[in-house]
């Protein structure tokens, strides 16, 4: 590949960046099915809540500004999930 060629290839988007903090909550569906609520650094300021059965299957995510507003976030989420009954909450 010559110079022009090269830099007229279009390169890779870089992966962005999940890195888990800390998982806020596990709970079993009426299904079986495992609902994990986790809070992730990303390639943005701050972190980010993100719920779901797995990272392909995300249900709900946002951006908080820090650690201590991502536990509340995720706290009020859980709380709406056993709201609608029929959900186990798992250790870990």
């Amino acid at each position: 590949m010559d110079q022009w060629e090269e830099r007229m290839t279009r390169r890779p988007e870089p992966e962005a960046r999940l890195d888990l903090l800390e998982t806020a909550w596990r709970l079993r569906t009426p299904r079986g099915r495992i609902l994990t609520c986790a809070i992730y650094r990303t390639d943005t300021p701050g972190v980010e809540v993100r719920a779901g059965f797995s990272e392909d299957d995300l249900i709900r995510s946002q951006r908080s500004a820090e650690i201590g507003s991502a536990r509340d976030l995720a706290a009020e989420w859980k709380q709406a999930v056993i709201a609608k009954g029929g959900f186990t909450e798992l250790a870990g």
